[in-house]
């Protein structure tokens, strides 16, 4: 979900909106049986906290989960950005994601139809075909317009920092939990719009994200909330709560009936189709 804006195409807003819930949705969570739990933490200082970005990795075989919005402020989402109020229209998603770095994201409206994007690797695929909407890119030089569980679901895997730089700001502790803050940045950008994380030292959950624009003004705020075990020291957040930069709830989302560990075949995250 979030933070991420595409380049206007054609003219058409309406169609563009249609995708925009599945290029800018900052929703969903992570786990599966590999966890952070099982790899050494020389990074770790005694107390739990860490510099090491790396530290706090969740990494998982792959998850299924459904993605409600039950909140939809239409006139503060779109003081975020008019694609906003459009993204959290779409209110029923499913989002499936597969070690190392695929997920397919499907929803239904009931004015728009159904609507699909599939991230594999660099390639990223979406369809609306009830507009005529088909097209498949590679954003290998792109990293930019890259997306990955941080944005869907506020856990990072390895294969963010392929594309993305952290840089260490504090250990704080935030609504009772020790977190480490991080600003994120895309690689080779000098300017542009960036992250700063608060991630649970616990959990590893990006309890709170805030998303800047290239000026550094703050466009909106990600709140990942109701922390659960879903699998033995891997944790998925309930639900998500967007804020924008004058503080006003504009969204909130849940996240439930997650399924780990299917083995959900490659085809689901075919970009050729």
């Amino acid at each position: 979900m979030h933070g991420r804006q595409t380049p206007r195409s054609s003219g058409h807003r309406t169609k563009r909106g249609l995708i925009l819930p599945f290029l800018a949705l900052g929703m969903t969570g992570i786990f599966g049986s590999r966890t952070a739990a099982d790899d050494p933490k020389p990074g770790r200082a005694p107390g739990g906290e860490t510099r090491d970005i790396t530290m706090l990795f969740t990494k998982m075989d792959d998850l299924e989960v459904a993605l409600k919005v039950t909140k939809y402020e239409p006139l503060e989402l779109e003081k975020i950005s008019p694609d906003f109020k459009t993204t959290y229209s779409v209110r029923n998603l499913n989002l499936q994601f597969k070690h190392p770095d695929k997920l397919r994201l499907e929803g239904r409206s009931a004015t728009r139809g159904t609507a699909l994007m599939i991230l594999n690797g660099t390639v990223r695929f979406y369809s609306v075909p009830k507009f005529k909407i088909k097209k498949s890119e590679d954003l290998a030089n792109s990293p930019g317009k890259r997306q990955s569980l941080l944005e869907y679901g506020g856990l990072v895997v390895p294969e963010t920092m392929r594309f993305m730089q952290a840089e260490f700001v504090k250990n704080e502790m935030l609504q009772g939990a020790s977190t480490a803050v991080f600003d994120l940045k895309y690689l080779a950008a000098v300017a542009g719009p960036h992250y700063r994380v608060w991630i649970d030292h616990k959990t590893h959950i990006t309890s709170k994200r805030e998303w800047f624009d290239g000026t550094g003004k703050l466009k909106a705020t990600f709140l990942y909330l109701d922390p659960q075990e879903v699998t033995p020291s891997v944790w998925l957040p309930g639900r998500l709560e967007v804020r924008n930069a004058e503080g006003a709830i504009a969204a909130e989302v849940t996240l439930s009936d997650p399924k780990t560990n299917q083995k959900l075949p490659d085809s689901l995250f075919d970009t050729t189709q």
